[in-house]
């Protein structure tokens, strides 16, 4: 446990993760949890999606909370915009030459390639993934916004905010730790997934959830100590460590439960609602 106050500020900013926290494998938020984050809103506290996803795939989870689109931290970090009026507070994008070299160094280990386009608008046809024509893809991979790249290793239509790879756990943990070696200092290198795909996610160096945090808040004037995190994985851990409150939940990876301040019930339980009630509406 980290960074326990005896005496807790109110909490101003609640960081909340989607996938395995906000929502499980059905993508609907719970009647409860939404609820939750209802009252927290009208309590004055702002409510930011905080999530591995681009706006693309975000964006409907968002409209699920039963309040205005506001603010949000899309792409690990890499992203902070307001959803509603599209100003972008952070955009870390990865240059084509750096992009290309990770491309050419997953290509040579003989996993498939996906770069992802930046997607700070709600539009699939400026949210497009490209992949590699040659190498089999995942049942996600479809068309209009996954696209095949014959130049992928040459060349690229746009400036990708990240570059990713997935498989099994067993194939990507050696992967990664390959890839961070011979890109070291390059780039954030961010580990998630789920029992059936794990991915590697690659960044332009220093991105992770907490960057594209704090750069709202920031923005909105809150302290850090006037922040509540809640998350399940491993592309979690900068944003739990670094919040005021830190909330994992009960069916977080271990290496987030063994950092974070707080436990609560599993995403099944509705955690994220009794979180709520616990730091924010009591």
């Amino acid at each position: 446990m980290t960074h326990t106050n005896p005496v807790s500020p109110r909490i101003r900013a609640l960081f909340v993760d989607m996938d395995g926290t906000l929502i499980g494998p059905d993508e609907r938020v719970s009647p409860v949890v939404r609820r939750a984050i209802q009252a927290a809103h009208r309590a004055g506290c702002y409510v930011i999606p905080c999530t591995g996803r681009t706006r693309f795939t975000a964006q409907p989870i968002a409209e699920q909370l039963g309040i205005p689109l506001g603010y949000a931290v899309t792409a690990n970090g890499a992203v902070a915009q307001h959803l509603g009026t599209e100003e972008i507070y952070l955009l870390s994008l990865l240059s084509e030459e750096l992009a290309l070299k990770i491309a050419r160094e997953v290509y040579s280990l003989g996993a498939q390639i996906y770069l992802f386009e930046d997607s700070v608008v709600y539009d699939v046809e400026r949210s497009r993934a490209i992949y590699h024509p040659d190498l089999p893809t995942g049942p996600w991979a479809t068309p209009p916004r996954y696209q095949p790249c014959p130049d992928i290793l040459e060349r690229l239509p746009f400036m990708p905010v990240s570059l990713s790879t997935f498989g099994s756990r067993a194939q990507i943990h050696p992967l990664a730790s390959t890839l961070q070696e011979r890109l070291t200092g390059d780039v954030s290198i961010i580990q998630s997934g789920s029992e059936h795909y794990w991915g590697i996610e690659i960044y332009a160096n220093g991105v992770n959830k907490a960057t594209g945090a704090e750069a709202l808040t920031k923005h909105l004037g809150i302290a850090r100590e006037e922040v509540m995190a809640i998350g399940d994985h491993l592309n979690d851990l900068h944003l739990i460590e670094w919040a005021g409150v830190g909330v994992a939940m009960h069916n977080a990876q271990p290496e987030l439960i063994a950092i974070a301040d707080h436990l609560t019930a599993s995403v099944y339980e509705d955690g994220v609602a009794r979180a709520i009630e616990r730091f924010i509406l009591s």
